[in-house]
């Protein structure tokens, strides 16, 4: 594998850090983690008012980049750090961000964003599948295992009561005939993840650690299919990742944008995922060629800069 000196910046959500250590792991074996630290006055400006400055920072200043080094960055409070650095350190930086970072496009080496962002730039990658940092294990898929991934409220998705009862409604009815991990995320209202619990099936199993990646890229691994509620591109793209058939649950269909639909159009005919009903039938899919062609391209863009090619190449 490559080896280039990585340094990854963000505010260490574990969104964005998965994120960025899938980014930096796609292409390099060796990364080191950076968490921000920006000042509350500035913590909920609008990126535009941000000073491009460690002032903005508690701990910017003790970043110190001595040579190449690619900074890959994630989250808007990231995005004027990655530009200070880039003017500080000039040729030693090649900065690639994560997400359209808002502003001058050009301050930037590379931007890596989704599909659906419509962000046609030349330094701009497009991915179809959000990327993330977890790991899956190879042949411990079980034939009588489901799992479904519970999102939960956000901007666009209310996750009413009566979505909540459709849900709980089909984990009981695949409980008859599957095993089925449920798996909440950060937003599954709490008094729902109770409800759950309280399923008196013998098959039924909640994943309470919803900080753990490692156990959470086992129970993937182990899933024979995963459902996903279809309020979250990350969540969807990590279970296609596991390379089991995923099943897009739908629900609010009113409220669900255009660039939701854009996304499920383009992962559905590659049949890299399908609408639930109840008859779903487990399939497998490879996305070996999709990471490959990704990783290709991010690796032109980084050695058409001959400063930065790496030692291995």
């Amino acid at each position: 594998m490559n080896k280039f000196n990585i340094i990854t910046i963000s505010e260490g959500a574990a969104g964005m850090r998965s994120q960025i250590e899938g980014l930096a792991s796609l292409i390099s074996e060796d990364y080191k983690n950076f968490d921000l630290k920006i000042k509350s006055f500035f913590k909920y400006l609008p990126i535009e008012l941000i000073p491009t400055s460690s002032f903005a920072y508690e701990n910017l200043s003790l970043l110190e980049i001595k040579k190449n080094t690619i900074l890959i960055s994630c989250g808007k409070k990231s995005v004027k750090a990655s530009i200070y650095l880039k003017k500080k350190y000039k040729n030693l930086i090649f900065n690639i961000h994560i997400q359209n970072p808002k502003v001058n496009h050009n301050l930037f080496d590379l931007i890596i964003c989704p599909e659906h962002d419509n962000l046609d730039l030349e330094n701009c990658i497009s991915t179809l599948l959000a990327l993330h940092n977890i790991k899956f294990k190879k042949n411990v898929r079980s034939k009588k295992t489901i799992n479904f991934i519970i999102g939960g409220p956000n901007k666009y998705f209310k996750f009413n009561p009566q979505t909540q009862k459709k849900i709980f409604n089909e984990i009981k009815f695949l409980g008859e005939k599957f095993k089925v991990n449920i798996i909440p995320s950060r937003r599954t209202p709490n008094s729902f993840i109770d409800e759950l619990s309280k399923i008196n099936m013998k098959n039924v199993y909640i994943f309470y650690d919803l900080f753990n990646p490692k156990e959470y890229g086992e129970l993937l691994s182990e899933g024979n299919l995963q459902i996903v509620t279809w309020d979250s591109i990350s969540m969807v793209s990590e279970a296609i990742s596991s390379e089991a058939g995923t099943f897009l649950f739908k629900f609010e269909e009113e409220l669900c944008p255009i660039r939701y639909h854009q996304f499920f159009d383009k992962i559905t005919n590659h049949n890299y995922a399908q609408f639930y009903d109840q008859n779903v039938k487990p399939y497998e899919i490879s996305i070996s060629e999709y990471n490959e062609t990704l990783k290709t391209k991010i690796l032109n863009k980084i050695q058409s800069n001959l400063r930065f090619i790496s030692e291995d190449a």
